[in-house]
């Protein structure tokens, strides 16, 4: 990803040096669409007077391009084409027995041409289209000596009815909402797209828009934030599910309510990841997240589950914590070994739309390892405080003069039956 991104930015550097190139993209793949797409924050620029939108456009253009982290910015509205335009004057064509429609018929089937006929060869059909040569219809003087014939069968020539003129159009006017607009489109390279949004956001602030003219920001930032919210909504909607689950399971609401406390130590190693890594909070790296939802929690369910059956056998609460977690810790490290090592080609592998896949495999990596290594060390230190506990006993113990070998053993296995009710 790091090489394509450099090889971009070098290409759009040496087009810099060709001025005979006003407009220039750079577009990975060969297209501005699919995966390996890069991020763009566009901005939608609403008003019905052109000249105000290009001038309102051509100004955020500039000021987007200070933006650090934008390399390219493009304005959808294409170059004007310069076009001839007849001007009728209504009152001339009254007097001569004309109207707009029979008059602009008559000039387009000169100029565009007429379909006559069909010619048909091997099954195929072709129109024959009737019209003007080139030498009579591409020219300023020629359209206006152009004749046009009313109902009585008289002529009269283009010139005595209007004036033709040369003026400049957009080939194409986009439209949203019935609403004419023009998008003004920034590529972002090594830049969070929420960064850039919110710079633009700031340059917007301080134009001086008129009043007719507003600005939106859609693309990818509004599909980005759409994702989000649908994303949140669905993690929500599995948590409470996995809970459900849980609960039928253990036939209990404090066991999964105690398993779920994993779930935070793997948010906060899906972010400690994404920042090492230097990757941004994006959809599929909150997918990842999605997914250590059910990992995290198989984990947790393993774990809780032999604690409730050390607990059914008599042992303390601290010592089923402790057995469950000699027990059972190899296999939670195995499976998470397996996951992680598998995520790893994904995260750092290379090739077209790796940069889309990377950012899950940093998250489910990340999240699992510092889950898996909080509850490891929860385990390491109960046994320790079951460790500590009886050796103070003992010790007590050995501190009131009982000095028989067998009176001393017969203290201990008391002791360890008191540390045992007493946790029980």
């Amino acid at each position: 990803m790091g090489s394509e991104m450099c090889i971009r930015d070098r290409m759009r550097e040496d087009l810099k040096a060709y001025p005979e190139f006003s407009k220039a993209q750079v577009i990975l793949g060969g297209s501005n669409t699919g995966m390996s797409a890069q991020a763009s924050a566009d901005f939608e620029v609403y008003g019905y007077d052109m000249t105000v939108t290009d001038s309102v456009a051509a100004r955020l253009k500039r000021e987007l391009l200070k933006v650090k982290g934008v390399t390219e910015v493009n304005i959808s509205r294409s170059d004007y084409q310069p076009e001839y335009q007849v001007d009728f004057d209504r009152e001339k064509l009254a007097m001569h027995g004309l109207n707009l429609s029979t008059a602009g018929n008559y000039l387009r089937n000169r100029v565009n041409g007429a379909v006559a006929s069909k010619y048909r060869e091997d099954g195929d059909e072709y129109d024959i289209k009737v019209r003007y040569a080139p030498e009579y219809r591409t020219s300023l003087e020629s359209l206006e000596n152009i004749l046009i014939y009313n109902a009585q069968g008289q002529s009269v020539r283009v010139k005595d009815v209007g004036k033709v003129v040369e003026r400049f159009a957009p080939p194409t006017i986009e439209r949203k909402d019935r609403e004419r607009i023009v998008t003004v489109s920034a590529v972002i390279s090594g830049a969070p797209l929420g960064d850039v949004v919110a710079a633009g956001n700031k340059v917007i602030d301080k134009m001086d828009l008129p009043g007719e003219v507003t600005i939106q920001i859609s693309g990818s930032y509004e599909d980005q934030q759409d994702s989000f919210r649908d994303l949140g909504t669905l993690a929500i909607l599995i948590v409470v599910l996995v809970f459900i689950v849980m609960a039928a399971q253990f036939e209990s609401l404090t066991y999964p309510f105690i398993i779920m406390f994993s779930l935070p130590f793997a948010f906060s190693g899906v972010l400690m990841a994404l920042f090492f890594t230097n990757s941004t909070l994006s959809v599929m790296s909150l997918l990842g997240g999605i997914m250590l939802i059910g990992i995290v929690v198989k984990n947790g369910i393993v774990l809780i589950d032999y604690i409730t059956l050390c607990r059914e056998r008599g042992l303390a609460v601290l010592n089923s914590v402790v057995t469950a977690g000699k027990s059972r810790l190899r296999p939670v490290l195995m499976t998470t070994a397996t996951t992680v090592l598998g995520m790893i080609p994904m995260a750092i592998g290379g090739g077209q739309g790796s940069e889309m896949w990377s950012p899950m495999a940093i998250a489910v990596i990340g999240g699992l390892t510092i889950s898996t290594v909080s509850v490891s060390y929860t385990h390491l230190r109960a046994h320790e405080t079951d460790s500590y506990l009886v050796c103070r006993l003992l010790l007590e113990k050995k501190k009131s003069k009982r000095a028989k070998y067998g009176k001393c053993v017969a203290d201990t296995r008391s002791i360890l039956h008191l540390i045992n009710e007493k946790w029980r």
